[in-house]
């Protein structure tokens, strides 16, 4: 099953600021949800409502929302592994 992906502008910079490799390696991640073939895993605690793509040391942080042709995921939010979720509620207030 093919997945709507929306990607916001801080991923889109986040990805163009990588080297060629990690670029290349993130948009084929991407794809893979988009093809049905990978799943981001969901977040927990207060950041349930969110999930997770993983790609070795980056997180994009994406949401599920319902389109008129079913399930759209939309990257919110793209950084290192060790600041990401820090950063991300930061952003939604939480912190």
């Amino acid at each position: 099953m093919k997945n709507k992906i929306l990607i916001e502008d801080q991923v889109v910079a986040f990805i163009q600021r990588q080297p060629p490799e990690t670029r290349r390696r993130l948009r084929e991640a991407l794809h893979a949800v988009e093809a049905g073939k990978k799943f981001p895993e969901p977040l927990e605690d207060e950041l349930e409502g969110f999930y997770k793509l993983k790609m070795d040391r980056i997180r994009i942080i994406m949401q599920m929302n319902s389109g008129s042709d079913g399930p759209v995921l939309k990257a919110v939010f793209a950084e290192r592994r060790r600041v990401v979720y820090e950063l991300f509620s930061q952003i939604l207030g939480l912190e």
